[in-house]
């Protein structure tokens, strides 16, 4: 009986059989690539430029006076009571991520503790802002108008 296939020769050249060596060619050539691209520059030098444009500072510098976050409160605080029908939704909840966020910070600045930050949106962080504004009236700070 004749074979249906007649071998002739090796199948597969012998430079064929190094792809480790190929391999490392190709990667080689995308990381040189990626090197020289601007986004991978901009991407690796980025951290440095911005560490060396803004040294870090005392975080106990950066805080405002409680005059002013007691101001600010209190304005806030008016819109956020005060919101009208018609509002859009992105309005009313930036006027209230505000508020909480001008409480959170008067709270730091005495030194109160709060969960503010922590909480999400609905009935227990509606009742944590209510006690934190009764907190900060015993503190002083006045929320209403009139004050």
């Amino acid at each position: 009986m004749r074979p249906l296939v007649r071998r002739t020769g090796r199948a597969y050249r012998r430079n064929m059989g190094s792809w480790p060596g190929q391999a490392l060619i190709v990667v080689l050539a995308l990381t040189g690539l990626l090197a020289l691209s601007p986004a991978a520059r901009r991407l690796t030098l980025a951290p440095l430029r911005a560490s060396r444009a803004h040294p870090r500072m005392d975080t106990g510098s950066e805080r405002r006076p409680i005059e002013v976050i007691a101001k600010e409160a209190r304005r806030l605080g008016h819109r956020f009571r005060e919101t009208r029908h018609g509002v859009s939704f992105a309005k009313a909840e930036g006027v209230r991520r505000a508020y909480d966020g001008v409480l959170s910070e008067a709270c730091d600045a005495l030194g109160l503790p709060h969960l503010l930050a922590v909480l999400a949106d609905g009935l227990e962080l509606d009742a944590e802002r209510q006690r934190v504004e009764r907190l900060l009236h015993i503190w002083g700070l006045q929320q209403d108008d009139a004050a």
